[in-house]
């Protein structure tokens, strides 16, 4: 099989139970599904096609699926030495530049994004360096992702 336009395509903001069947399925229409790995709350693709990521991207990305919009994109490789954490229970108050400005004291920020999390949450701890932050509220936590250069 010919990998050379294979694209790794991250898929974000999935229910819980959402399966790899589910996911392949939804994908099938725009290329070859080459894997597909679902973890907790999202997945990672890798579609095969002359322009399929492109197509699934551009068609996918804020769709509505099992009452949450997906998030997807092409999936970036983490720079060397960079960590993302996930913080939760924060303000509405809180702007992306309060959040940099506060992380900037560990260190380089490399991306910060304040998102909306539409279900209850709890405390996850995933791997060594990935902390997991949600917290419980009627209309949904407000959690942000920072990655930042040790």
């Amino acid at each position: 099989m010919d990998k050379s336009n294979t694209v790794k395509l991250f898929v974000g903001n999935l229910a819980l139970d959402t399966t790899q069947e589910e996911l392949s399925a939804i994908f099938e229409s725009y290329g070859q599904v080459v894997s597909c790995s679902v973890l907790r709350q999202f997945a990672f693709v890798h579609l095969q096609g002359e322009g399929a990521a492109e197509r699934a991207i551009s068609e996918l990305n804020g769709r509505e699926f099992r009452g949450r919009n997906l998030v997807v994109e092409e999936s970036r490789g983490r720079p060397l030495h960079s960590t993302k954490v996930f913080v939760g229970n924060l303000s509405g108050m809180c702007t992306t530049e309060d959040l940099q400005e506060l992380f900037q004291t560990f260190g380089k920020v490399l991306e910060c994004d304040k998102v909306k999390v539409p279900e209850v949450g709890r405390m996850v701890l995933s791997g060594t360096k990935n902390l997991h932050l949600k917290s419980s509220t009627a209309e949904g936590s407000t959690v942000s992702l920072i990655e930042y250069w040790l």
